[in-house]
């Protein structure tokens, strides 16, 4: 007899893909469910321990829908999902043309056969994603937290590298923290990555009349912003970018001002 069992599910929505499929390749497409496929077959070993959750993680794609899934009785799968959205949202977000997503995590009953998923826990990280996650991030809930820590054996949080950054936004939702700040790279990366997402985000609020989606990129360059303050060594970078343009637009004035002047004599 067919029968529920405990997940911890990820429902992930590729924000503006209905645009982007009709500008882009076939090929480029392609690249981007290989890329979900990459990060959703990941693997971790600690102390010569591979980690089971890893390799117990499913997952479906339905066009611009990303569905991740694991059993939760086993030990680590809630760190092992959240590692796996994390990565998928930084490979994805770390592209020339950066792509977003949004997303929920619930615990709940799922039944999954071939082609066929369904189950309170798919219903639950979908609500989340569809009323309550607004932006481009990854949410979840106190009690999903709780209950993930409670099965949590080998990846602590207090273990750096092995737990995933996820931090309590302003409206008491956790999300995973996929920005710069937390970004696990040599700092010249770190900074790569952090022009890519905020390009993208000035390109959108340059261009966007809709203010729901203008609401969206607000809310992650204020979030990229508060990111980059609390990495000092980025903040420095970026100071010392932003002085030494100043500079140059003092030079460039004082050029021009010495032309009028020239002018005048």
């Amino acid at each position: 007899m067919r029968q529920y069992r405990e997940h911890f599910v990820a429902f992930l929505d590729i924000l503006g893909f209905k645009a982007f499929i009709d500008h882009a390749t076939c090929e480029t497409i392609y690249q981007i469910f290989e890329t979900i496929h990459a990060r959703s077959r990941s693997s971790m070993n600690y102390n010569g321990f591979q980690i089971q959750a890893f390799e117990a993680m499913q997952h479906k794609i339905l066009s611009d829908s990303v569905i991740i899934f694991v059993d939760a009785e086993i030990e680590d799968s809630f760190p092992a999902l959240l590692t796996v959205c994390t990565q998928l949202q930084r490979a994805l977000a770390n592209r020339d043309d950066p792509i977003l997503l949004r997303g929920g995590i619930a615990k709940g009953s799922l039944y999954y056969e071939d082609d066929i998923i369904y189950g309170q826990g798919l219903t639950k990280a979908y609500l989340l994603e569809s009323n309550l996650a607004k932006y481009p991030r990854v949410i979840f809930t106190g009690d999903t937290l709780e209950a993930g820590r409670k099965i949590t054996k080998y990846m602590f949080p207090e273990v750096e590298g092995l737990f995933p950054g996820f931090a309590e936004d302003k409206d008491g939702l956790y999300i995973i923290d996929y920005l710069p700040g937390n970004y696990p790279g040599k700092l010249e990366e770190m900074k790569a990555y952090s022009d890519k997402l905020i390009r993208k985000c000035e390109t959108m609020l340059n261009s966007l009349t809709d203010a729901s989606l203008r609401e969206k990129y607000l809310w992650l360059r204020r979030q990229i912003d508060e990111s980059i303050s609390h990495a000092s060594q980025l903040q420095e970078l970026y100071t010392q970018e932003a002085n030494a343009k100043r500079d140059r637009e003092v030079e460039q004035f004082n050029a021009r001002f010495d032309i009028y002047r020239n002018q005048d004599c």
